[in-house]
Formats: structure tokens, C-alpha cells, sequence
């Protein structure tokens, strides 16, 4: 196995280059984690460790922020928002089709635009979400940023609510981005 440098994750696994099947796996076992968590009764759900309360909330945010990113980058593409450096040649060129592996790895991806916030708002800015859903996600954001980022001294404070909310969110999104998917088949699959 490789030893992984400290500080080089944020250029070396990004979730773009995973295939869709391990993709795809880390969804299942992501939500077959949550929901073995959700079929717990009230009184066995208080009982849990805080820490693994802030997994699993941690894990459900990270299944959020994909799906948002997701129907970020599939709209940026299917209407053409241009945020790519050089990626417009390729529209120019009129090739039809999501870019190829070898293209998609290559693109010169500005680091201002790798945010959640950036996302939202574009996403909200180009009628893609709504207010109010760009709202809760805003609302949940500022919770993680507490919960997690800078009061973990403070964890007992997330609650069921929390979960069940980006949850409903992840849902609520995911939804967006299969509605979006299907109504640009020719440009984006099956």
C-alpha cells in the first residue's frame, strides 16, 4: 500500500476521478450507515457515543455537498455557465457530450469555485434550486461549520434533527439532479 502524504488529499482524490462504481458503493454504504442509525428506537439513538453521532452526520453532509456539487458541474456543463478555463473549446467544437476521462482530469479547475457556498449560489442564481432550499442548505451549513469545524468541544449539541434534516436534504437535491439527468439525456447519459 502507498503511504499517503499529509497536506496532498485536496489534489490527489478528488471524487471525480472515482468511478461511478466505487461511487456508487460509498452512497450504499453510506446510507446502509445511516440508516442503520435512523431504524434505532429514540431511546437507543441517545444512548449513541457523540462521536458516532458526528460520523454518521459527517458522512450524510459528504453525500450532501456531492450531490450539490453534482448538479453544479451537470448544469454548468448542459447550459454551458462556462466556469472551466478551456473547457469552452470543447463546447465550441460542438461535441455533444459530457468531456472524456482524459479531458475531464485535465481541466483547469479555479479553486474559488470548489465550494459548497459557491455552488448554492450559482445553483440559485441560475433558477436551479430554490430559495428556500437554498436557505435550509445555507442554514445546515452554518450548523457544520459550528458542530463540527469549530466548537467540536460542543457535539453533544447535534441532534437527531440535524441528521434527519441534511438528509432530507441529500434527498431533496439528489431528486434535482436525477429530474435535471433525464430531461438532458443527450447530453448527459443515462
Amino acid at each position: 500500500m502507498k503511504e499517503q502524504e499529509i497536506g496532498t488529499l485536496s489534489w490527489t482524490k478528488k471524487p471525480q476521478i472515482l468511478s461511478n462504481l466505487k461511487k456508487g458503493n460509498f452512497f450504499r454504504t453510506s446510507y446502509q450507515f445511516f440508516k442503520e442509525w435512523n431504524d434505532k428506537s429514540d431511546k437507543e439513538r441517545e444512548n449513541i457515543n457523540p462521536m458516532e453521532r458526528i460520523g454518521i452526520y459527517c458522512i450524510v453532509f459528504s453525500m450532501l455537498e456531492d450531490r450539490i456539487e453534482t448538479l453544479w458541474w451537470n448544469c454548468s456543463f448542459v447550459h454551458e455557465w462556462d466556469v472551466i478555463e478551456g473547457y469552452s473549446i470543447i463546447k465550441k467544437e460542438r461535441i455533444r457530450r459530457p468531456p472524456r476521462e482524459d479531458e475531464h482530469r485535465k481541466r483547469k479547475i479555479p479553486k474559488n469555485i470548489r465550494t459548497t457556498g459557491r455552488f448554492r449560489k450559482d445553483l440559485l442564481e441560475n433558477r436551479k434550486i430554490t430559495d428556500k432550499l437554498n436557505h435550509r442548505i445555507s442554514k445546515s451549513e452554518e450548523d457544520r461549520r459550528e458542530l463540527i469545524h469549530r466548537n467540536m468541544f460542543f457535539m453533544d449539541d447535534l441532534t437527531d434533527k440535524h441528521i434527519k434534516e441534511v438528509m432530507s436534504l441529500f434527498r431533496e437535491v439528489d431528486k434535482l439532479v436525477q429530474k435535471h439527468k433525464k430531461g438532458h439525456q443527450d447530453l448527459l447519459g443515462k
